[in-house]
């Protein structure tokens, strides 16, 4: 009788000693898990470029919830987080972006705040690309913004509606990472029909360009006199490929834009949305000559 009360006894311990390893390994697993997910998050909040409050404790009670209700959920989230460096490329024969120059010579930051933009069949991020590429073999050496703004709203909890504040983190990470950059480029494309986003100049057609500015912003008439200065030469090139300058404030809009950042942030809607791979093209080559002259006449960087 003695010898089964001790084996019950030694069972018991066996199974209340697995079920504290258990937990304790739970425990560890997730918080590693909760750190890697806000890390970021920590950082971009010390900066008070969030301007709201988070409530931490509810942060952690969902994050219980979701492991609890499916354990897969922590394994395929940390195999997701894995990948820092997402390149959201469509085209094989755009993937080069010569971001081999970075911390060297590169004067410009290409990106675009809306990388899931589309022509009727193109990228605003092979724009990006494509135009980095002509400004490299004009000695404008230029690194591509390559991160993925998606993943970023996804691992912060945040809104299409709030990519700035990814574009904002990644292109002050790359300032921070290079002390050379000095010219910022946001590509976007419109929303608008042919009839207003294509003109023809010499039997080519082009994507036409619009310039944003966010009045919004303490500095904007900095942002607005070097954009009138960019804006004026293209102009120059091909008279009636800008559709001008626009200032945005109030309700429904950003009404910053980074530009807050520095006097050379640009946002330049190239085209819209029914405008072709062609003439996109058109117009990034008109772009990057009106870019190489404005950097020479005003910035003297050649």
């Amino acid at each position: 009788m003695k010898q089964f009360k001790s084996r019950k006894i030694k069972k018991k311990k066996n199974v209340l000693k697995y079920v504290f390893i258990f937990f304790f390994f739970f425990s560890y697993v997730f918080m590693v898990k909760f750190l890697s997910d806000h890390k970021l998050k920590k950082d971009y909040l010390s900066k008070n470029e969030i301007m709201y409050d988070v409530n931490y404790l509810d942060v952690i009670n969902k994050g219980i919830n979701k492991v609890i209700k499916n354990p897969r959920y922590m394994l395929d989230r940390n195999i997701y987080l894995s990948s820092k460096k997402t390149v959201i490329v469509s085209k094989k024969e755009d993937k080069k972006t010569n971001n081999e120059y970075d911390n060297k010579k590169t004067i410009i930051y290409l990106y675009n705040t809306h990388q899931s933009e589309k022509y009727k069949d193109y990228g605003v991020y092979d724009a990006a690309v494509y135009l980095s590429n002509l400004l490299n073999k004009d000695n404008l050496y230029t690194s591509v913004e390559e991160k993925s703004m998606k993943t970023f709203l996804e691992n912060n909890n945040l809104k299409y509606y709030n990519s700035y504040r990814a574009s904002l983190y990644y292109l002050k990470e790359a300032a921070k990472n290079n002390n050379n950059l000095k010219y910022f480029f946001d590509i976007h494309r419109d929303s608008v029909s042919n009839k207003i986003s294509l003109c023809s100049y010499k039997d080519k057609n082009y994507a036409k360009v619009l310039f944003i500015i966010g009045k919004e912003n303490s500095n904007y008439k900095q942002n607005l006199e070097e954009t009138e200065k960019l804006n004026n030469i293209i102009k120059e090139i091909i008279p009636n490929i800008s559709r001008g300058i626009i200032l945005k404030e109030g309700k429904n809009v950003n009404g910053v834009y980074n530009q807050n950042v520095s006097k050379y942030v640009f946002l330049i809607e190239v085209g819209g949305e029914e405008n072709n791979k062609e003439e996109v093209i058109n117009t990034l080559n008109v772009l990057k000559d009106a870019i190489k002259k404005y950097i020479e006449v005003y910035n003297d960087q050649l």
